[in-house]
């Protein structure tokens, strides 16, 4: 082989000739060809399209990445317990009860530490994780039980939860010898009546009548 450095191609690189048998074939090789025409190259034509060959592998989307690793998948959501009133539980559940307009006497932390203690296993709360997200407190005198607060956070109501607290709460009511209970709902809520109803609880031809004891305030004799 030999290399002729007087002609370049189009890239300035200088040409290569041969193989030649013997150096002199191949001066005298090398000797013709510089007489003749110069090459004629098709280089230029070949780079020219090149850009569009790339142009045309840049419109198609890249491969997605390939991973040996499953995508993750989403958390899933802590379960639901219901459990036993506990006396740090105070504030969360009023929260709760405000947010379903449940305000009433007896909801601060020292009545409903009495009333848990009076009324064992029937102020339950349903916990998802720190969250309280239901509640329902039942009562026995003795003679009939009473059903209060039955409530429930905004993203689990119609789950089911609300009647599961209650059929507990009924549980242990019955447990405890009562065989009657009550519920009280306010006027205009139909949604609570609807609620009970559907429960079983039916409407008495009866008005409820209530007064709120001053502290102090001593019986008559």
């Amino acid at each position: 082989m030999l290399t002729d450095a007087e002609l370049t191609n189009e890239l300035g690189l200088p040409l290569v000739r041969g193989p030649y048998p013997t150096l002199d074939v191949a001066r005298a090789a090398v000797d013709a060809l510089r007489s003749g025409p110069a090459p004629i190259y098709d280089l230029a034509e070949r780079m020219a399209a090149m850009p569009a060959r790339a142009a045309r592998s840049a419109d198609r989307p890249a491969p997605a990445p390939r991973s040996g690793r499953p995508a993750p998948r989403a958390a899933e959501p802590l379960p639901v317990v219901i459990r036993e009133f506990r006396s740090r539980d105070g504030e969360s559940l009023r929260t709760l009860w405000a947010a379903m307009g449940c305000r009433s006497l007896g909801d601060d932390d020292m009545s409903l530490r009495r009333f848990a203690q009076r009324n064992p296993g029937l102020l339950l709360v349903a916990a998802q994780g720190a969250a309280i997200v239901g509640s329902a407190m039942g009562g026995w005198d003795g003679r009939r039980g009473w059903i209060y607060h039955v409530a429930t956070a905004e993203g689990h109501r119609r789950s089911g939860l609300a009647t599961k607290l209650v059929r507990q709460v009924e549980a242990g009511l019955l447990a405890a010898g009562c065989r009657k209970v009550n519920v009280i709902v306010r006027d205009g809520n139909e949604a609570a009546a609807a609620f009970w109803n559907t429960l079983g609880y039916g409407l008495h031809e009866a008005r409820q009548y209530g007064r709120e004891l001053p502290e102090g305030e001593e019986g008559e004799a």
